[in-house]
């Protein structure tokens, strides 16, 4: 934090245009602490970069930085805060619909047992009276078959491979009261994951060549790219401990050193897209004919 502030402080009395060796020497601080700080700052306010006239890679930052920091850090605090209320609600939710339905069940059977007994009762009452016997009574008989509905697997569980096939297959192992819900409220966003495999088919690219890449080989991968500016990379180079750096050509090279490094010398090369893709959202994954046994519940 203290750092961040210093850094900050730095960036305000050097007129919001800076250098790494600027800031670096305003603050007293490490280049590469310098280089990794502003980085971070960057990414977040939205700050540019540009390329001098000396070949230095210059940091420019809105004069309202600090304003567009403290509004993102509350934001981010409430959503954070709603996540955490909609997870407790949201399992809430899905227990109370849960005992609803099997208490409808309930009711259901027991009404039916009270109905079949008035009218075994009444038919043996006529019998007593004179009346013929045309049945004996009724014997009403409920099959314990009936707790296969209770038996939970949660699809939520599922891995994300699995869950994609299941789209595309009707035997996807969800029980009834999952179908029921599924088709009720639907399996949730595919893409909950979004941004964990952005960055890691990122990490993949830029390990693929070596830990030294243009910006124009991380763009499909990431949204609001421009063609006028790279400012787009600044959140790569901030998550993976990046810096840039102008090659005797004039065109701005990225290196990540730490993605240069590897413990195993038989690494598997990742299996890479060649632009990132989200998956489809498909409402229910309930097979069709679970969706026809939720609508008879239903009626």
């Amino acid at each position: 934090m203290a750092t961040s502030a210093t850094i900050k402080n730095s960036v305000e009395q050097l007129g919001y245009r800076v250098t790494v060796g600027d800031v670096a020497a305003q603050a007293g601080l490490e280049i590469n602490v310098t280089q990794q700080e502003l980085l971070a700052l960057a990414s977040d306010v939205g700050g540019h970069m540009q390329v001098a006239e000396t070949g230095d890679i210059v940091y420019l930052f809105p004069k309202n930085f600090r304003s567009i920091l403290r509004n993102k850090y509350w934001r981010i605090q409430l959503q954070e805060w709603w996540q955490k209320v909609w997870k407790v609600l949201f399992f809430l939710i899905r227990i109370s619909f849960g005992i609803i339905l099997m208490l409808s069940i309930l009711l259901m059977v027991v009404a039916i047992t009270v109905i079949f007994i008035a009218i075994s009762s009444s038919s043996d009452g006529d019998n007593d009276s004179g009346g013929s016997n045309i049945g004996g009574g009724f014997n009403f008989w409920i099959s314990p078959d009936i707790f296969w509905l209770f038996h939970w697997n949660s699809y939520s569980d599922y891995p994300d491979h699995r869950r994609q096939n299941a789209s595309n297959n009707e035997n996807n192992n969800m029980h009834f009261l999952e179908a029921v819900f599924s088709f009720l409220f639907g399996d949730g966003n595919p893409n909950y994951d979004l941004e964990e495999r952005r960055w890691q088919e990122i990490g993949g690219v830029i390990r693929q060549y070596n830990g030294a890449i243009v910006a124009e080989q991380v763009a499909p991968y990431l949204d609001n790219v421009s063609r006028d500016n790279e400012d787009y990379i600044i959140p790569v180079l901030a998550r993976f401990n990046g810096y840039p750096q102008v090659s005797e050509e004039g065109e701005i090279v990225y290196f990540f050193p730490e993605l240069q490094i590897t413990a195993s010398n038989h690494r598997q090369p990742q299996l890479l897209t060649s632009y990132f893709r989200e998956h489809l959202w498909r409402f229910s994954q309930a097979g069709s004919g679970q969706i026809m046994l939720a609508c008879g519940l239903g009626a």
